[in-house]
């Protein structure tokens, strides 16, 4: 197994020991002091506990002993089990600040510790700045800026296996391109080895030695995590908004991310868990569920899904009506929708038609080809199914377009025509607003078949904007 380790350094990350305490270079004049300190002979030594509060300003007579507290501190996060590699990004710049020096004091005691491999890469050098306020890309940190960063970070990684470790310390330098650095890092190991952020808070604040933890979950990340999982959802990305979120789950004060998984497997058509309480991701009529992910298919622009699915809403609909019907005593059939039917008669007449057994078949099935269906509606007596039915006649082959050959552009465009010609879907591409769609809901009872989704959306809104330690479930029913 291969462990990297990504660190930045900054004008605090090499200092000077004197008298058993380690001293702070001033800011100021910390690259001229750097400048100095390699004219002369130096060497980096185990940071001591003691600092002085004495800031340097001016170098000591004689050897320089050097040392890195913050450096120290990861490496001793990692016990024996050093990195094989180490990516340093550094600074070289002429401005009198800068400490464009730590980069060789730090490559010098990685190697003396044991880490074989170190690249150090210098993103900023001569007269650059992070940023240029001149540019409105460039305001906060300029494009050469990052692709040097991300190229960096790419040749490092190339070649880490799952299996492998990253570890990012982002404790020194401008704290633009840390956040960056950091997801540069997780960026160019998606799919490959896993990464963990290391923090050194400053010990002389807690008083106690220098450590190296792994960084604390951010409020913001939780935040911002939410407000990009909404976003996709209110667009009808359910799975997209469960891939933004995935690697929270289980986070402490997270739990809020299981109703992103819920949405998600309600996309899929995945099972629910018990602990799924949105009850139109449970609703019993298959109908619902269809038409809503219609209307989540039309929002997320995905036209191939909402055409496959307008079919679908009426075959979910005639199916949830025949599961309510007594075959024995209307039919005469003994059996289950699913098993197969018995008849101490063989059907005749109309009752054939809706029936149908195959060569080599003992039971005989729901016939639910075009002649089936239409015995059926005349049986069941739905004038909005029959309607909807009627508004499918010439259109149904497009699901078979969809199904069976490359939904091309022109074909969704004129699918998209004729969905609405027959008013199955409006001009603004919805689906629940339509009457046709809304009169078959009502046939089952659902009273604002236009709000379902509305309310879904304000249910899942309202449990996200929670705070952070709100429990997920609550009392709330479905309108």
């Amino acid at each position: 197994m291969t462990t990297l380790l990504v660190m930045t350094v900054g004008q605090t990350d090499v200092q000077l020991v004197m008298n058993k305490q380690r001293c702070k270079l001033e800011g100021n004049t910390c690259g001229t002091l750097h400048d100095a300190i390699k004219e002369r002979s130096w060497s980096v030594v185990d940071a001591p506990k003691g600092r002085s509060r004495d800031l340097i300003k001016v170098l000591p007579e004689g050897d320089l002993p050097l040392c890195a507290p913050k450096l120290d501190a990861v490496l001793a996060y990692f016990g024996d089990a050093l990195p094989s590699s180490a990516l340093v990004f550094e600074t070289n710049r002429r401005d009198a600040r800068d400490p464009r020096f730590a980069g060789e004091v730090m490559e010098s005691r990685l190697r003396n510790r044991g880490v074989e491999s170190v690249m150090r890469v210098a993103f900023l050098t001569g007269d650059e700045q992070l940023e240029d306020p001149s540019t409105e890309v460039d305001a906060v940190v300029r494009r050469s800026v990052v692709a040097t960063l991300s190229n960096a970070i790419g040749l490092a990684t190339a070649n880490l296996k799952p299996d492998d470790l990253v570890f990012v310390a982002t404790t020194g330098g401008l704290a633009a391109a840390n956040e960056l650095i950091n997801e540069l890092v997780r960026l160019h190991c998606v799919g490959g080895p896993r990464v963990t952020a290391l923090e050194v808070p400053d010990g002389e604040r807690g008083r106690q030695d220098d450590r190296a933890v792994e960084e604390k979950f951010h409020p913001a990340t939780g935040c911002r995590a939410r407000w990009h999982a909404l976003s996709l959802f209110e667009k009808g990305n359910l799975l997209g908004a469960w891939g933004a979120v995935s690697h929270l789950e289980g986070a402490s004060g997270q739990e809020w991310t299981q109703v992103i998984k819920w949405l998600a497997q309600f996309a899929a058509s995945l099972p629910l868990p018990t602990a799924c309480d949105i009850a139109v991701l449970n609703h019993q009529r298959m109908a619902v569920r269809a038409a809503l992910r219609v209307e989540l298919a039309l929002r997320s622009g995905d036209i191939p899904r909402a055409v496959h699915g307008t079919v679908a809403f009426f075959e979910a609909a005639l199916w949830d009506w025949l599961r309510e019907r007594d075959f024995c005593a209307e039919d005469g059939a003994s059996g289950t929708i699913v098993g197969g039917f018995t008849f101490t008669t063989e059907p005749c007449g109309e009752k054939n038609k809706r029936f149908r057994k195959r060569k080599n078949e003992s039971v005989w099935k729901v016939n639910d080809f075009k002649e089936g269906v239409d015995a059926w509606l005349n049986v069941l007596g739905k004038a909005s199914l029959s309607q909807l039915w009627g508004a499918l006649d010439g259109i149904r082959d497009l699901r078979n377009d969809v199904a069976h050959n490359e939904p091309t552009p022109e074909l969704m465009n004129d699918a998209r025509t004729r969905m609405q010609d027959t008013q199955l879907w409006s001009n603004t591409d919805t689906f629940l607003s339509q009457l046709l769609v809304q009169d078959v809901l009502r046939e089952f009872g659902e009273h604002a078949p236009e709000t379902l989704l509305e309310n879904l959306l304000a249910n899942v809104r309202r449990r996200l904007l929670s705070p952070p330690n709100a429990l997920i479930a609550e009392e709330v029913k479905d309108d």
